[in-house]
């Protein structure tokens, strides 16, 4: 599969009035046939292995984690969502960052 499922561009440290939260919500919801989800990270369009970030559900009451410590080549477990967002997130270079979420086979 060649189809990008989310593409995010985060701040590196939270914005303003939240505590974790780096990122707006973003979905991968409408993205069918994946089981695995591989993550890529940039700054300035180039790769960056140094970023880490959790991944939660943005959910009435408390928000729930949905992947931790994930950072560039992470492969994750497909999470079906509409209301994800980056947090937590540890970002040495201290530049908005982009994260690329595709299919992985």
């Amino acid at each position: 599969m060649d189809r990008t499922i989310a593409i995010i561009v985060s701040e590196p440290r939270p914005l303003p009035g939240q505590s974790n939260r780096s990122s707006g919500n973003f979905s991968t919801e409408w993205f069918g046939g994946a089981h695995r989800m591989l993550v890529e990270v940039t700054v300035d369009g180039q790769v960056d292995e140094s970023i880490i970030f959790n991944i939660a559900e943005d959910r009435s009451g408390s928000d729930s984690t949905k992947a931790s410590d994930v950072r560039h080549n992470t492969e994750l477990s497909y999470i079906e969502s509409n209301s994800l967002y980056i947090c937590k997130t540890r970002c040495p270079s201290n530049k908005n960052f982009t994260v690329t979420i595709k299919p992985y086979q």
